[in-house]
């Protein structure tokens, strides 16, 4: 079986005549909505008509875009080396980058209309993009002039993006050389994150020391970013009319204080249930005074049984037909049709992605399968991420952008339907490693994820009252990785330069990439809980909740499954899953 994906239907390269034709189209398009943009939106004589053609236009451009992007980030993605992909992609971004000022001006002109409700009613292409025009109504709000708007996205390229990228290339230079198996060898910072993974406890201790000598020796570079990036935001966005970067961010999640609330409630409360998982871990592992830090991620069970692409391929798709006849044939289709690059190989990134094309109406999933029963679980991961988005195929392209929060729960939910059917048929030590990689998963995206909420959270309070020496970054980091992992981490492994470690702190305009994933997973499991209560009555109308996210508030879509996640209750019954889970891993330990 072809382990690489087919990328035809997309371009067969970048000299193809399909791929170039599209970039004039591309370029055309551009034109053409900017230029429509400054001579039609003068007036409101034709609001109906004006709004139909700005989402017809913006439309086909965000779908050459996604067409000409998708393809080069892929190419890239599997050959790191590939300048003409670099460069392909920088030279797109630079180009869809001129459309903000449609956007803005668009976004501008619809908050003067009146009866936009009735003017929405009366068309019905207007009807279909109803909660995306109140959307940017809303939002527009939040957007200042278009002069002003200009000068800050110039003005950010050698601001909060200058420190980003000055971070990220500081951060992708860094290396060590150690010893190992007999000579000496240098190593990425990647390389030595993933040797947190390894069977080797030795190896696993001497690669997070000599992370944490690295991230040491760039401290004052990434205070100097941390700080740069998250003033500019505490600036910008207080300019804005945004009571802080969380308010901004939960608009863009359309999601409310309320749920945020609520679900950080249910997890405060069961932290100690984490714990408890830890300590456990300890024990097996032989330590004593809690877990070290280096170790939250060690293997556990000794599991070593083997499976085929193949034996994988029929795995996932039987495990899908478990919960529905329509989930199992998408998988197949997938599997048959390559979308899926699944053979390990240098120059090829080494994590999990999915990348929908919806112009298309396909998928394109990046993973590497080494035979472990992990591969298995990331390849159903991704393909719940395709699947997600398939429910959304028929829709136009600003129809189909979900929220960040949401984004996790299909992958999350498909991954739990094939780790339980792995759990029924593995043998012991298979089935303990399968499950505690499940937990440690689980524990990262709660645990760590709540820890990296608080440091955010308190940075942009302290930072609002000034800048932040690597020492004040350090001891807040401590304190916040403390509440969350309580006593069951040995706290002399923790070392105080984790901030460093986590880029989403230095993502300008992507401020809280930590909630949203807690979100994911506690919502993916609260959803599979419903599941096993209601059974086929939940089966079918799945796919509708999915299809609504991306044209709905998540409270709003989420009632469409009959839950109400501003309930504590709602996301304490996610968590006992996890319990359950935590239950039998210290059984079977």
């Amino acid at each position: 079986m072809d382990l690489t994906w087919d990328l035809e239907s997309l371009y067969p390269s970048f000299d193809s005549k399909k791929f170039k034709g599209d970039m004039e189209f591309f370029q055309y398009e551009l034109d053409n909505l900017n230029q429509w943009a400054e001579t039609d939106l003068q007036d409101r004589n034709q609001t109906l008509h004006q709004m139909e053609e700005f989402l017809q236009r913006y439309n086909a451009f965000k779908a050459k875009y996604a067409c000409l992007y998708s393809y080069a980030e892929l190419v890239l993605s599997t050959d790191s080396d590939n300048m003409e992909a670099v460069n392909m992609l920088d030279e797109i971004e630079s180009m869809a980058a001129r459309a903000s000022d449609a956007f803005v001006s668009f976004s501008q002109w619809l908050v003067k209309i009146d009866s936009l409700e009735e003017i929405i009613s009366a068309s019905e292409y207007l009807a279909e993009h109803r909660f995306h025009l109140q959307e940017l109504r809303v939002q527009a709000k939040y957007v200042l002039n278009e002069e002003i708007e200009a000068v800050i996205a110039r003005m950010q390229s050698t601001g909060s993006k200058a420190w980003e990228r000055l971070y990220m290339r500081s951060i992708s230079t860094l290396s060590m050389e150690l010893e190992g198996e007999g000579e000496s060898r240098r190593l990425s910072l990647a390389e030595l994150r993933s040797r947190a993974y390894n069977v080797n406890a030795a190896v696993r201790k001497e690669a997070y020391e000599a992370e944490h000598q690295l991230y040491k020796s760039i401290a004052e570079l990434s205070a100097a970013c941390i700080n740069g990036i998250s003033g500019e935001a505490i600036t910008i966005y207080g300019l804005r009319g945004y009571a802080s970067p969380l308010d901004k961010v939960l608009a863009a999640s359309k999601m409310d204080h309320s749920t945020l609330d609520a679900m950080m409630e249910a997890i405060r409360e069961n932290l100690p249930l984490f714990q408890t998982y830890y300590r456990k871990k300890a024990e097996i592992l032989g330590h004593a005074s809690g877990l070290p830090f280096y170790d939250v991620f060690a293997p556990v069970g000794g599991g070593s049984a083997k499976l085929t692409y193949n034996e994988a391929k029929e795995g996932i798709i039987t495990g899908f037909d478990t919960f529905s006849a329509e989930l199992g044939n998408f998988a197949r289709k997938v599997f048959d049709s390559r979308w899926i690059d699944a053979e390990p190989r240098p120059g090829k990134g080494s994590y999990g992605m999915c990348v929908d094309i919806f112009p298309i109406r396909e998928s394109r999933i990046m993973a590497n399968f080494n035979g472990n029963y992990m591969d298995m679980s990331v390849l159903a991961h991704e393909i719940g991420h395709a699947y997600h988005s398939s429910c959304l195929a028929c829709e136009t392209m600003v129809n189909t952008d979900y929220p960040i929060p949401i984004a996790e729960t299909a992958s999350i939910f498909c991954e739990t339907i094939i780790n339980n059917q792995l759990l029924k048929t593995a043998s012991a030590s298979d089935g303990l490693s399968i499950l505690e990689r499940g937990l440690s998963d689980a524990g990262y995206y709660i645990v760590d994820f709540y820890a990296r909420y608080l440091f955010e959270s308190r940075l942009y309070a302290r930072r609002s009252l000034g800048v932040l020496s690597v020492e004040e970054l350090n001891e807040l980091m401590l304190t916040c990785m403390a509440e969350a992992y309580g006593n069951s981490i040995d706290p002399s492994t923790f070392h105080p330069y984790l901030w460093i470690s986590k880029a989403g702190y230095y993502m300008a305009g992507n401020e809280f990439l930590n909630f949203p994933y807690s979100f994911g997973l506690l919502f993916s499991k609260g959803l599979y809980a419903q599941y096993q209560k209601r059974g086929q009555d939940f089966v079918e109308r799945y796919q509708s909740f999915l299809a609504a996210t991306s044209t709905n508030h998540i409270v709003d879509a989420a009632k469409l499954m009959d839950i109400d996640v501003r309930s504590v209750s709602f996301w304490k019954e996610a968590l006992v899953l996890i319990g359950d889970e935590i239950e039998d891993f210290i059984r079977r330990g």
